[in-house]
C-alpha cells in the first residue's frame, strides 16, 4: 500500500513539473501546478520517512 501511495505520488509530481515547465500562456494554471507539486513532493519524503 505504501509502494502504491508512492508510486502514484512520483507520478503526479511529474505530471505537475510538465505543467510547470511547460506552461507559459496560463500563469494561474502554473502557479496551480507548483503547488501540487509541492505539496506531493512534501508528502513523498514523508512517506519514505515515516512510513
Amino acid at each position: 500500500m505504501i509502494l502504491a501511495f508512492q508510486i502514484i505520488g512520483l507520478i503526479i509530481i511529474v505530471v505537475s513539473l510538465l505543467g510547470i515547465v511547460g506552461e507559459k500562456e496560463d500563469k494561474k494554471l502554473q502557479d496551480n501546478m507548483a503547488f501540487v507539486f509541492a505539496i506531493t513532493l512534501a508528502l513523498f519524503f514523508a512517506s519514505l520517512v515515516w512510513l
